[in-house]
């Protein structure tokens, strides 16, 4: 009875370690943090923010050129750098290379304004909330 009740545990000990599900976050990914899908700025630099495998190569991309050299995120995975934009509407497109030989790619549009006079509509919505917060 010993017998079978330690192969039992060692059966499922080793099911455990070996499991997928177990090692579920060692699995490749890309989380884009900033910035964020159509976002609108008047700067002519944009922060690009994320987290991924540790160990992985990153590069950036500008409207499809290199933003800079590739460079390899740290052990806590995490990835911070600034890019400039000269277009009023670019994609910036993220791309991982992970140590596995796998890559994958995040992308966000983003739109730079040169003042604040081309999108009225923007200016109307401001003096509207600021409007409706002082009669409130």
């Amino acid at each position: 009875m010993r017998k079978i009740a330690t192969a039992l545990i060692i059966a499922v000990a080793m099911l455990t370690l070996f499991s997928p599900s177990v090692k579920a976050d060692e699995r490749n990914f890309l989380k884009l943090s900033e910035p964020k899908d159509s976002f609108i700025t008047s700067s002519d630099k944009v922060l690009v923010t994320g987290e991924t495998v540790p160990n992985t190569s990153i590069t950036v991309l500008v409207n499809g050129r290199k933003a800079g050299e590739a460079y390899s995120v740290g052990a806590a995975g995490i990835f911070l750098t600034q890019v400039p934009i000269s277009s009023k509407e670019s994609i910036i497109t993220v791309k991982a290379s992970f140590p596995s030989g796998d890559t994958e790619t995040a992308s966000r549009k983003v739109y730079q304004l040169n003042n604040e006079s081309e999108l009225p509509e923007l200016g109307s919505l401001i003096k509207a909330l600021r409007t409706f917060l002082i009669l409130k």
